[in-house]
């Protein structure tokens, strides 16, 4: 099954649900859904930072994301800052899975306790987690190395520029429990507003 198959597959279930939940809590607080408008510019005009963290539990082994719902400014540059704890490596469905795609030089950097490293890709059997949007306007996917430890994060930092206005899903696309792909865990929504 490709990339784009399997990751459709794995949201389109829970993610329904929570569509549904997002875009009522987006109404309660009063946030509008933007429209799919043309973007007139590519150049960034602000920067911001955004920093997610994935937990790990040593007696369940499992790994999860702390950040669910994700929102950005379109025509912004977005620094993201992955803190992953989670120790353990997991198989990628897809082998080029291990490739760095749609951040900002096409990299990221690396940090697992024994200094920065920019990479391109990362060896297969040496990821645990990735930071995946997947849908008709975006292709990116990011893979996160295991920590060293699960008191010693590897910290993963890329750039992000988000042109087109929607609310659409990112999530991990390695093969980590099945359980992990509940919402909040291992997916979530993410709103370009513009």
């Amino acid at each position: 099954m490709d990339r784009s198959r399997r990751f459709k597959w794995v949201t389109l279930g829970a993610g329904a649900a929570a569509v549904v939940i997002a875009v009522l809590l987006l109404f309660a607080f009063g946030v509008i859904l933007p429209t799919h408008s043309a973007t007139t510019t590519s150049t960034p005009q602000l920067k911001t930072y955004l920093n997610l963290t994935i937990t790990y539990d040593p007696a369940t082994q499992i790994g999860n994301y702390t950040t669910p719902f994700i929102s950005i400014v379109a025509h912004t540059l977005v620094v993201v800052t992955i803190t992953n704890y989670d120790p353990s490596a997991s198989p990628l469905f897809v082998p080029w899975d291990n490739r760095v795609v749609g951040t900002v030089g096409g990299n990221e950097s690396v940090n697992c306790g024994q200094g920065t490293e920019i990479v391109r890709t990362l060896p297969s059997n040496g990821i645990s987690h990735t930071f995946t949007v997947l849908d008709s306007d975006y292709n990116i996917s990011v893979p996160i190395p295991p920590s060293p430890s699960p008191t010693v994060p590897c910290v993963v930092t890329f750039e992000l520029t988000m042109n087109q206005s929607e609310m659409t899903t990112w999530g991990c696309v390695a093969n980590c429990d099945n359980n992990q792909m509940a919402a909040g865990r291992m997916w979530g929504l993410l709103l370009v507003s513009g």
